[in-house]
């Protein structure tokens, strides 16, 4: 007997288009669960997930969306101080060109690796300064004006220039400007900080806009304490609260204070600084994600003392490191706690404060001596509206640098 032809209707609605080109589940035809999947693939590194893009359209899309991106850095940045592993971003500078070398090295003694990143600041602009990172996002500008901002994740190669503010500077006076970077995780939002200073043997307070990739637009914000910035960028930035040493004058004088910038209030605080001695060095490090400072004796490079500020007792003395064999300049810190310093021949070595050694050390033939600065790096999968590709290094730019090599080993 023939089907009837309601039945053939039903057949005809159950293949409609619309059916046959849902975009299925990426997770639909694997034996594992959905989350076990989702959690596997967060952990892995930017690479590798800019490879699996191309796997299939639905793997794609979950790489691109904004829950996995902000799980994948969580576990690219929380896995580092508990493993060892704590990639820095190095900028140093031809000791001829003057051209600028930006690398990324992982100084952990287990899987230690070099890779010398494509610089996306334009070559001809020499006072380049890396401000810092904040969710893989690092900020680059041009000293001492700040006018040129870029805002750059080296492992999406991927950046966008900031558009300067409009504002004009106050007529009559010489100022500088001092850039920071902040990350609001509520608004997922990047703010530019821009401090324009108009020098230490002025009065005047310095002034402060903050540039929002949110909003896309600089705006004024209250300076309502009068500090006066003492770098030409901040000295530090953790867990996206950007920090500078700064004078703060009141009825007693000018002392040094910390400030630091609330993201989510959009105002500045202040933090005292360590009680020291005149011929002490302090220099301001991430430990933990705690704010910490290393402070030496001007006399003295071998011993360091290492203090943490915590939110309830302020200040602590939390150990001495006695470096048996000297440094010329302490670089910074990683974040679990090792030191980067130079020695008088210009090699970089990492030292562990736990167990009084040497982990590694680094050295970079044809670089220009005194010129390393680093940053504390966490890869992660975020793009900003706006960012093109960074082209790769010319070739006039590779030749400029040739010789310069970078060489890890262990001890």
């Amino acid at each position: 007997m023939p089907p009837s032809k309601g039945k053939g209707k039903g057949k005809k609605k159950g293949k409609s288009k619309k059916t046959k080109n849902r975009a299925p589940d990426a997770t639909c035809n694997c034996i594992l669960l959905r989350e076990i999947i989702i959690d596997i693939l967060s952990r892995l590194p930017v690479k590798t997930l800019l490879q699996f893009r191309c796997v299939c359209k639905p793997w794609r899309k979950l790489i691109t969306k904004p829950n996995f991106i902000d799980a994948h850095f969580l576990h690219s940045s929380s896995l580092q101080p508990s493993t060892g592993s704590s990639p820095i971003l190095l900028h140093t500078r031809h000791p001829e060109s003057s051209d600028h070398l930006l690398s990324l090295i992982n100084m952990s003694p287990e899987s230690s690796s070099v890779v010398e990143l494509d610089n996306p600041f334009p070559f001809f602009l020499q006072n380049m300064v890396v401000v810092g990172s904040c969710n893989g996002i690092v900020c680059l500008c041009q000293t001492p004006l700040g006018d040129a901002i870029i805002l750059w994740n080296p492992a999406m190669r991927q950046s966008r220039n900031v558009p300067l503010s409009k504002s004009k500077p106050i007529i009559g006076t010489q100022s500088c400007v001092s850039i920071g970077l902040a990350y609001d995780s509520q608004k997922n939002d990047f703010l530019v900080l821009s401090i324009q200073s108009f020098g230490p043997e002025t009065m005047i307070a310095d002034e402060v806009e903050m540039f929002s990739t949110k909003s896309f637009s600089w705006k004024r914000v209250p300076n309502e304490m009068g500090f006066r910035v003492l770098g030409l960028s901040c000295n530090l930035i953790i867990k996206g609260v950007p920090y500078w040493t700064a004078l703060l004058s009141d009825a007693h004088g000018s002392r040094e204070v910390l400030v630091c910038f609330d993201v989510s209030k959009k105002i500045f605080d202040k933090l005292p600084m360590p009680g020291v001695r005149l011929g002490i060095q302090g220099y301001l490090v991430n430990l933990e994600d705690s704010l910490g400072i290393l402070m030496w004796d001007k006399t003295d490079k071998c011993n360091v003392d290492i203090w943490v500020m915590d939110d309830e007792d302020g200040w602590s003395k939390k150990c001495n490191v006695e470096m048996l064999f000297g440094f010329d300049r302490i670089i910074g810190c990683l974040r679990n706690g090792n030191i980067v310093a130079e020695d008088e021949n210009g090699v970089l070595f990492l030292f562990d404060p736990v167990t009084n050694s040497v982990k590694a050390k680094l050295c970079i033939d044809n670089a220009n001596s005194g010129s390393f600065m680093i940053s504390n790096y966490s890869e992660s999968l975020v793009l900003i509206e706006g960012m093109r590709p960074v082209k790769k290094q010319a070739a006039r730019d590779k030749l400029a640098r040739a010789g310069m090599n970078i060489k890890f080993t262990t001890t």
